[in-house]
């Protein structure tokens, strides 16, 4: 029996995976793809010119202070770059999209790989917490196919891959513990393997930093757990530390084309990620709250709509679960890692007043935590209970994830939906929308007519430059510019109101189960 579960877990994995590779090409292209790839650039001019660089600090000096998002790092640039030169070839043959759009759209496969791979470190992290079998394929389950993440899984560039190496780190980190307690010992290939992926993350997000946070929690609680002084784990294994820690530094010098020249530079990137400043305010409760003036309940507002009730549930009966979650030193390390993680992080971000925007894509690393926290307290607190629920919210989510594809991480849950979200809550913010828009204005006999729109990347890979070849900025939309007009209308932009004389002739969006307003995630408008 446990044999055929076995196979039929490995067919839900293949098929799953299939789905949502294929789905991730037909999302449209977010406004941090751009971005992405002009950062890619950037860094690839640097390793060419490391020469010049290195000799003219002045010149360098000059074009780091005109490069806005010049400490964002290229770690997964470096592994998506030569698969995304793959697949666009692909794209380009067999899809209607410019070759620059295919470039931007096949980043998308490499994401959802990457969740992928993460998901399968969750299925392991849980069993290390409960070791039933069943369980952990459910757990599997609810996680892939939350719509929330598996949307973002789809073509979030920056957000996605941090999540998902945070928690292959996360699960080195546990194996590393788990040996430590079984008194085995610990090979410099796992050291070297746990330093490199540690390094990566950085790489990715310099704010990865907060990990080591996270280490030294799982370090308290091991001491405490194993009755270990601290100073007899620093003689015991003051070498394997130096290591770990000459390969940290090495990767992440390494990683980053940026630090060539001046490894003291991440001292500065770290500052600055903490408080990058963005010019937009997020929609939340009604009111647009400034990314450098967030009031404390920011963070749990928006983590009280976007988590699903079966893991807000699980997490407010973890103080009825823990002591018989808690029943052995690894429950203790593993667990208490992930439960003090995922509150004294949000604190840390809420106290040193971070800069956050775009509801909770800056700790989306967290997400697998709190499912983690939810199923396992849930599963403790009432077996029966928890796959009940489970196949309630599966069900649930697989039919929206097809019902609102492509706006997937758009998505709210069950009780935030008796408001009207379409006011009360920021909505489609990556602008994906645009390939949708696109697709109607490619049905329409105006191909004289100009089409503003910003950014043009969400749209114009996706129009014929044979029909419609002039493209300008939205910005002219208010200005003399020579009527009439197409316009494409992102979120960002309707909330400012309807422009001079101008009219929607078609609205994007779509509709949540039991919320009776329609999420417009975009607007194509005539301009007379």
């Amino acid at each position: 029996m446990q044999k055929l579960k076995k196979k039929i877990f490995y067919l839900f994995l293949f098929i799953f995976f299939v789905i949502g590779s294929i789905a991730s090409l037909d999302v449209g292209i977010s406004h941090d793809e751009w971005h992405e790839e002009e950062n890619w650039k950037y860094n690839v001019n640097i390793a060419k010119n490391l020469k010049s660089e290195i000799f003219n600090p002045k010149e360098d000096k000059l074009i780091l202070d005109s490069y806005k998002d010049k400490y964002y790092g290229i770690g997964f640039q470096i592994i998506s770059q030569p698969i995304q030169s793959l697949i666009k070839e692909l794209l380009v043959e067999f899809e209607n999209i410019s070759p620059f759009g295919a470039k931007l759209t096949s980043k998308h496969f490499v994401v959802f790989l990457f969740f992928f791979i993460s998901g399968l470190c969750f299925f392991l992290m849980l069993k290390k917490i409960i070791n039933n079998t069943n369980f952990c394929y459910f757990s599997l389950i609810i996680y892939f196919s939350y719509p929330y993440l598996f949307g973002q899984s789809l073509f979030s560039p920056k957000d996605i891959p941090f999540m998902s190496v945070w928690i292959i780190c996360t699960f080195l980190s546990f194996n590393v513990f788990e040996k430590l307690l079984k008194n085995k010992n610990l090979t410099y290939k796992k050291i070297f393997l746990f330093s490199l992926l540690t390094a990566f993350l950085l790489s990715i997000r310099v704010t990865g930093v907060l990990i080591f946070f996270q280490y030294l929690i799982t370090f308290i609680i091991f001491l405490n757990t194993d009755k270990m002084t601290f100073n007899y784990f620093v003689k015991k294994f003051y070498l394997k530390l130096l290591t770990f820690i000459f390969f940290i530094c090495f990767f992440v010098y390494i990683f980053y084309p940026l630090y060539w020249s001046n490894p003291l530079t991440i001292i500065n990137a770290i500052k600055w990620m903490g408080h990058y400043y963005h010019d937009v305010c997020t929609n939340t409760l009604g009111t647009c709250m400034d990314a450098k003036n967030l009031p404390p309940t920011y963070i749990p507002i928006w983590l009280s709509v976007k988590l699903p009730i079966i893991i807000l549930l699980g997490i407010f009966l973890i103080p009825f679960t823990e002591k018989k979650i808690f029943t052995n030193k690894k429950n203790k390390i593993f667990f208490g890692t992930i439960l003090l993680t995922s509150i004294l992080i949000p604190l840390i971000l809420i106290f040193r007043n971070v800069h956050l925007y775009d509801e909770i894509r800056h700790i989306m690393f967290l997400m697998p935590f709190f499912f983690i926290l939810g199923t396992v307290s849930l599963y403790i607190f009432s077996k029966k209970f928890f796959y009940l629920l489970g196949i309630l919210s599966v069900s649930i989510f697989i039919f929206e994830n097809i019902k609102i594809h492509p706006y997937q991480y758009v998505w709210f849950n069950l009780p935030s939906r008796y408001i009207d979200l379409t006011k009360k809550f920021e909505l489609e913010y990556q602008g994906v929308s645009g390939k949708e828009i696109a697709e109607k204005i490619s049905l329409m006999e105006d191909k004289e007519l100009c089409v503003l729109g910003s950014p043009d990347y969400s749209f114009k890979p996706y129009l014929k430059s044979n029909r419609f070849n002039c493209i300008d900025k939205w910005q002219l939309i208010d200005t003399d510019y020579p009527r009439p007009f197409l316009a494409v209308q992102h979120v960002r932009n309707i909330k400012k109101g309807m422009p001079y004389n101008c009219k929607s002739i078609y609205d994007a969006g779509f509709n949540l189960l039991f919320h009776n307003s329609r999420f417009i995630t975009g607007k194509l408008l005539k301009c007379f």
